[in-house]
This record gives structure tokens, sequence and C-alpha cells, in this order.
């Protein structure tokens, strides 16, 4: 291409660019903006969609939730949130449950669960790599059966070949698998 062809491209290019920029960033926004929850029991609209890519782990009423029932493992959460990925939002007997964890470091998991009928959150949270065994669950006490079921169901879904985990209340059993 010779510079006068060059000469007279650029201000249609210039002008393409200049029109097209306010349509292609409203297509590239929209899948990102959701409605913000008026509760909890909102993410039922979004089974099925990535909370890591939907904006609902950066929603006001999920932080705030968390942060209540985190209380001082709130930052620390929060950098697990940072870096970690999601599977699909799920319903499961009553629950939505939202997988919020490292993938391929032999841990670091972390099931956030939201009881359909009241809104209420639980989250168990596997701290280090399956065989350290640091763990905890968060959540109004007792944590339900549902919830302890769901966990060990997901855990021996997703670690089975590493361990045998078994829920009792909020004691998790995990046996190594030699």
């Amino acid at each position: 291409m010779y510079y006068a062809d060059v000469k007279h491209t650029i201000p249609y290019l210039v002008l393409f660019v200049a029109m097209s920029a306010p349509a292609f960033s409203q297509r590239q926004a929209s899948p990102h903006r959701i409605p913000r929850l008026t509760s909890l029991r909102d993410v039922s609209k979004y089974v099925g969609t990535y909370p890591c890519t939907n904006g609902l782990l950066e929603d006001p009423i999920l932080l705030q939730s968390l942060h209540k029932i985190l209380g001082p493992d709130y930052q620390a959460y929060r950098e697990h949130m940072r870096i970690a990925g999601c599977g699909g939002i799920e319903r499961i007997n009553g629950l939505l449950l939202l997988d919020v964890s490292q993938s391929h470091v032999g841990g670091y998991d972390s099931q956030i669960y939201i009881r359909e009928n009241d809104g209420e959150l639980f989250l168990f949270w596997l701290k280090s790599t399956v065989l350290e065994k640091n763990y905890k669950f968060y959540g109004p006490k007792p944590i339900p059966l549902g919830v302890s079921r769901a966990v060990e169901s997901n855990l021996n879904e997703g670690w089975g070949h590493v361990a045998k985990f078994t829920v009792h209340g909020e004691q998790l059993e995990i046996q190594p698998i030699h």
C-alpha cells in the first residue's frame, strides 16, 4: 500500500472505529451486568451461570452475608475468592450451590450454600490441601443435614480420587486413598 492510499484510508478507519466503539462496548458489558440482588433468594435466577463472571461475587448482599458468617476470616476468604474459579450455580435439594474453588491445587475448596426457602447462607471452606485437613463450616448452627450431605457429596465427587469424605454435623472425616 502506498502512502497516498494510507493517507486517504485513515480518516475512514478512525470514523469506523469511533462509530463502532459504543455498540461494541455495550455488547461486551451486557453479559456482566446483572441486577443487584434484593435478597440471597434472588440467586436462584442465576442457576447455570458462573458467579466468577456474572458479577454475583461482588454483589453487596452476598458480600454482607459472607462477612456476617465469616467474621475475622472474611478478608482471607475474599482473597481466596479473588484467585479461585467457579462452577456453574446449581440447585441441590432446596439449596443453591456456588462452588468457588481453586483448581488443580489439591484442595482449597469452598462451597457456598443458600437455602432457597429463606435465603440463609452457609459456607464450607477447605483452607488447605485435602490431606492437611484445615476446614471449617460457617453459618447458623447447627449446620443443616442437607448442607452437610451436599458438602460430603460434592467433596466425594470432586476429590474422591484422593480421599473418602464423611461429614457428621460440622466434623469432616477424611480418609486418604492409598
